[in-house]
């Protein structure tokens, strides 16, 4: 019999306990069931008198019969079976779990929708961490992460919140490793760094090799980013770290390189030494061999102090009847009192020992020592000081920065460049890239001046610059592609140009550079197969037709394929039989040639005339240059008659369409035109003189057959002459390759 004692038991348990002990626990035909739950009916607990289970009290005490385990399971006597009740709960709730992270994944999607659409989108990119951060989902923060890190290495913010994240819901060393990654992405974050200290001090103290481990992160730290004109911060942490440890030889060191270092706060850390050299013994702080040369300094000034005449003995003697008020010393050996400039650990009182010669005289010339260090690094502090106040944001933004800040930077880097040293202009560079990654001239400068001083860093910097900060940037990946093929490394510049073409798939630029660096290269199949290759894949006839055009002049001038040449542009004017360039360039092939042949030129004058794509106009200006061909090196005079009778023809039947037109366009009202009696006198007079030219030129066109075929007057839009170079002219000067 089990006695359940209240009802205030009853939510403290579930059936839980019977499913997970009663079946293997016990081997019993009846047992005891343990439900301290009574509402709000005892269904499965009926009384003795077999009364209705709803009928009795909730508050009284109730004894429940034993029921047998098999009539439970079978759920007899109008009871359900528990354990299909509770597999049906659980599995409503894994609906409703199951339900919930549906919605979750379409809001997630939402947003990463956003970024895909857009990676330079980068509050979409803020709103996208601050979901997976609320949401407390360590995969989808970390595939977060992991791709915003890929555009945005340089926000050392979040790279504290993501080793924040896999410190809580992951574990210790996965958080370590995403410091690690973070001060490798941007080493120069004083902020991440002493972020990662004090993560390790707080998680590794237990450590056998605590201290070691800590201290070699301080080391890695400083030499990252300690020349940092801001890195005052983590300076004072190493020397609080030190003192805690009882490091003072170690806190003198720290001291000693930082005094070399122009920081913001340069005088605070001079006066934190001059402390530290006040507060504790010169044996303690210096090493061993600096303070047994200035003792030894300190016993040579003694002896030259002395008086003429008396000796080394009679001096010490002396000294000792000036510190008699010290007491008797003990004998030689024994350690009752420590020697001159060594703390008495016994002794509270310190007066004699700030009175002790030695000590003073040690220290003295320590900080003497020290104070070379800052007067000279003050000097350089003062050099830097307006460029360092002029810097307002030392960090990474994707907001442009203002333009005296980027005049700022420049005119700094110059001053570093001129007058510091490589290490610490280096240090500048990384600096100003921080703040100014999203410039393509920055990155240019940086790599201008790593090019004379440390070229094994170069390809470094590109790398950094082209696959992460300026990756829709293409002139950087062509400056990049063309210091690789200056080096003779033809497959990186390759490799190069590829990956900005499929970067930027619209852009002509690198798919021209990467052909001309195989043509370089001394790949002339190679050349042809790309060309081809642009020819096919291209969707767009005029760009079909540039890179025919492009093909043929490399088959005809460089190897001399005359015909294949010929085929490629025959091919690309039956793609577009109105591109008058690919005729003129036609000809070109038989003009060139020395002599010049007839018949190819003639052939591609005639392609022309006799197209139905072209209109009336541009066929007249061929049939013109075709007259101007066979005037200067035709063979046949009966060509050249013909030629003209044609032009003639065709020009006469041209003027009389252009007198038709006008009398076809709707006419002005009357109100709109206005009379000469209307105009004032300058403007009366240039209307007419207008009339009058515009006559002139009719008649002379009309009546002189030579002025019609004029080719400098009729065929302006063309090149002047036939050498490929002037028919670029018409491309936009703006850039060499045409838009699309």
């Amino acid at each position: 019999m089990l006695i359940i004692k209240s009802e205030a038991e009853a939510s403290t348990s579930s059936v839980d306990f019977f499913e997970l002990y009663t079946p293997f626990s016990l081997n019993y035909t009846f047992v005891h069931v343990i439900l301290n739950w009574t509402a709000p009916s005892n269904t499965m607990h009926p009384s003795k008198n077999g009364s209705d289970p709803s009928s009795s009290a909730s508050g009284d005490a109730k004894e429940h019969t034993l029921i047998p385990w098999a009539a439970w399971r079978q759920g007899s006597d109008g009871r359900k079976d528990v354990s299909s009740r509770r597999e049906r709960d659980i599995a409503q709730g894994g609906a409703g779990d199951a339900k919930k992270e549906g919605k979750d994944s379409a809001e997630l999607e939402k947003y990463w929708q956003v970024v895909r659409n857009n990676p330079a989108d980068f509050t979409g990119w803020t709103y996208l961490l601050q979901y997976v951060e609320q949401e407390n989902n360590l995969t989808a923060a970390e595939e977060a992460f992991d791709k915003f890190f890929s555009y945005y290495p340089y926000c050392y913010g979040y790279w504290k919140k993501y080793a924040d994240m896999e410190k809580k819901l992951c574990t210790i060393e996965k958080a370590e490793e995403t410091f690690e990654r973070g001060v490798a992405a941007i080493p120069l974050s004083v902020d991440l760094w002493i972020h990662y200290i004090n993560f390790v001090k707080m998680h590794f103290k237990d450590e056998d090799h605590y201290y070691i481990k800590v201290k070699n992160l301080f080391e890695r730290a400083i030499e990252s980013s300690g020349q940092d004109f801001r890195s005052d911060r983590l300076w004072d942490m190493f020397v609080t770290w030190e003192l805690e440890n009882k490091n003072l030889k170690e806190v003198t060191a720290i001291y000693e390189r930082v005094l070399q270092v122009p920081t913001q706060l340069y005088g605070h850390h001079f006066e934190k030494f001059q402390e530290h050299v006040k507060t504790h013994l010169p044996k303690d702080i210096l090493s061993t061999d600096e303070f047994l040369q200035l003792r030894q300094q300190y016993m040579e000034s003694m002896r030259k102090a002395a008086p003429l005449g008396q000796s080394g003995d009679e001096s010490g003697s002396s000294q000792m009847e000036i510190d008699e008020d010290d007491g008797d010393a003990p004998p030689p050996g024994v350690d009752d009192a420590p020697p001159p400039g060594v703390e008495d650990a016994t002794k509270e009182d310190t007066k004699a020992l700030k009175n002790d010669n030695e000590a003073k005289y040690i220290r003295d010339k320590v900080v003497e020592k020290r104070r070379e260090l800052f007067k000279a690094n003050e000097a350089e502090v003062g050099r830097r000081w307006a460029f360092e106040e002029g810097i307002k944001r030392p960090y990474f933004h994707v907001k442009p920065l203002e333009r005296l800040q980027l005049k700022n930077w420049r005119e700094y880097l110059d001053f570093e460049t001129q007058n510091g040293n490589h290490a610490r202009t280096v240090i500048l560079y990384e600096r100003c890239l921080i703040a100014c990654a999203l410039y393509e001239d920055m990155w240019l400068k940086y790599i201008k001046y790593l090019d004379t001083a440390e070229p094994g860093k170069v390809n470094d910097v590109f790398r950094r610059a082209c696959t992460t900060h300026l990756v829709r940037k293409p002139s950087i990946s062509l400056a990049w592609a063309a210091y690789e093929e200056k080096h003779g490394r033809f497959e990186e510049a390759s490799t190069i140009l590829a990956e900005l073409e499929a970067r930027i798939p619209d852009l002509l630029e690198p798919t021209l550079r990467r052909i001309n660096v195989e043509r370089r290269r001394g790949s002339p199949e190679k050349v042809e197969e790309l060309y081809r290759k642009c020819i096919m894949q291209t969707e767009s006839v005029s760009l079909k037709s540039h890179f025919a055009s492009k093909l043929a002049r490399f088959l005809s001038k460089v190897q001399n394929k005359l015909e294949i040449a010929k085929e490629v542009l025959k091919e690309a004017l039956d793609r577009d039989p109105t591109n008058g360039r690919l005729y003129m360039q036609l000809a070109d092939l038989g003009y060139e040639q020395c002599p010049p042949s007839e018949p190819l030129v003639l052939e591609a004058f005639d392609l022309a005339i006799a197209s139905t794509q072209l209109p009336p106009a541009d066929k007249l200006v061929f049939l013109q240059r075709k007259l101007e061909f066979l005037e200067d090196f035709g063979t046949d005079v009966a060509k050249v008659q013909e030629a003209f009778d044609e032009y003639s023809k065709m020009a006469k039947a041209q003027e009389v369409a252009s007198k038709k037109r006008p009398s076809e366009e709707p006419q002005e009202s009357p109100e709109k035109k206005a009379k000469p009696a209307e105009l004032n006198g300058a403007d009366a007079a240039a209307a007419s003189a207008a009339q009058a030219i515009a006559a002139a030129t009719s008649s002379t066109a009309a009546t002189d057959a030579t002025a019609q075929y004029n080719y400098a007057q009729q065929w302006a839009g063309y090149p002047q002459a036939y050498n490929y170079q002037q028919a670029w002219n018409a491309y936009p000067t703006s850039s060499y390759y045409p838009t699309h």
